[in-house]
């Protein structure tokens, strides 16, 4: 079986094409209408709904989905109650995985190689076992790489949610009860002077 530079090609372009998104650990301020947005509820933190954000306040999360495999190519809105979001993040860049895509496909070209090195038989205009794993590797390293750089993948960063602040209950103040069978002091005063009627003071 003789393998050929478009068996790497094509096995690079499966490697590479399901790039993971890059979440940056910096948050970022509340999510503005039109932001490509995603959450997850709290359920599932890692599992991730994509949509594009219509508005987002204390109660909701108004947001538009694209649905695949919707006929009317439409976009669907929907909403969902803010405190059913556990995490929500926003699209803030997208970058190219060239770094990522070169060193898959220097992985897949080298796999390649070494099964063109077992199958070379060295006869006249082959290649030698070296040579084939070296250029399988070169190829599918440098394939990989155009690939990467060309599949641009999202970059998120997270969000605050809005939740709604809860009042402190309030604490009722302490009442003192005097101890029962002792005099207050407001019945028996402990000064005289001006407190009795005229007529009640002692004559001097």
């Amino acid at each position: 079986m003789r393998i050929t530079r478009r068996l790497v090609a094509f096995a690079v372009s499966v490697a590479t094409g399901c790039t993971p998104a890059h979440v940056v650990s910096t948050p970022v301020p509340v999510a503005a209408a039109g932001d490509r947005i995603r959450y997850a509820g709290p359920s599932d933190t890692t599992d991730f709904i994509t949509a594009r954000m219509i508005s987002l306040d204390v109660d909701s999360l108004v947001f538009e989905r694209f649905i695949a495999g919707d006929p009317t190519g439409r976009w669907i809105v929907g909403s969902l109650p803010t405190d059913s979001i556990a995490r929500l993040q926003v699209r803030v860049d997208r970058r190219g995985n060239a770094g990522r895509g070169a060193l898959i496909g220097g992985l897949v070209g080298g796999a390649i190689g070494v099964l063109c090195a077992a199958e070379t038989s060295s006869g006249w205009l082959e290649p030698s076992p070296e040579a084939c794993f070296l250029g399988y590797t070169l190829t599918g390293a440098g394939t990989g790489a155009l690939i990467g750089a060309l599949r641009r993948s999202d970059v998120w960063a997270p969000t605050p949610v809005p939740r709604r602040r809860q009042e402190p209950t309030p604490v009722p103040a302490p009442v003192t009860v005097a101890p029962a069978g002792s005099p207050s002091d407001s019945m028996f005063p402990t000064s005289t002077e001006g407190t009795y009627p005229a007529r009640f003071r002692r004559m001097e």
